[in-house]
């Protein structure tokens, strides 16, 4: 199992649209190719707090834009779920075995993709795909992950996911049941990578926080 970065242009790309007009950070957090459209989930965190009423406004009057549900979370910063028609680059990523864990925008406007890739041909294949659409595609990092690596890092992603999705809220956003079934895995296997990965997390903070 290898880890790559992927930088990446999305040339009238709602993306790109926000992040030129706005000074923000996106991430997505995932994304499933359906039959005509791609349904992605979101973090937008805007700069300027009084930005983002302007910006969820955008989103919801992109014409590219459907089926769009889009609440702040915090000051700054939103989540959404929603349909896109336009994202070539989300429908090549999702028909390749590389797998994407982690994806935000830099300040230029571009985007970085962190994803688990099986083999490299799947990945020199994305990469290939994303040049013939005009992504300019730039390979960044890629490393090796050892069976450990790996494990935290599922760990870390799986208590992330359920962090954005209102697990760890009160009253819940969503229940352990309805992320099993999300991840494809068993209500007490989701339960215990959540338990690990809240103490590794509790380990790191405690860890760097110490008051003696």
């Amino acid at each position: 199992m290898m880890e790559a970065v992927v930088s990446l242009e999305l040339p009238d790309n709602w993306i790109t649209d926000v992040v030129e007009m706005y000074p923000s950070v996106i991430k997505i957090i995932d994304s499933k190719a359906m039959k005509e459209e791609v349904r992605d989930l979101v973090q937008i965190e805007v700069e300027n707090e009084e930005d983002l009423p302007k910006v969820i406004e955008q989103v919801r009057n992109n014409p590219n834009i459907f089926n769009v549900d889009i609440s702040a979370i915090d000051r700054g910063k939103a989540l959404a779920v929603f349909s896109t028609n336009q994202c070539m680059a989300c429908r090549l990523l999702a028909g390749t075995e590389c797998f994407l864990t982690h994806s935000t925008t830099t300040k230029n406007g571009r985007l970085n993709w962190t994803m688990l890739v099986t083999q490299k041909s799947a990945l020199q294949e994305l990469i290939d795909n994303l040049s013939k659409i005009n992504a300019r595609p730039k390979l960044v990092k890629l490393t090796e992950i050892s069976d450990t690596d790996e494990l935290t890092m599922r760990q870390e992603q799986i208590t992330r996911m359920a962090f954005e999705r209102g697990y760890f809220d009160f009253p819940r956003r969503i229940g352990l049941r309805e992320l099993a079934k999300m991840f494809g895995i068993s209500t007490s296997t989701l339960s215990e990578i959540l338990r690990k990965g809240q103490r590794r997390i509790m380990t790191r903070y405690f860890s760097e926080h110490r008051q003696y």
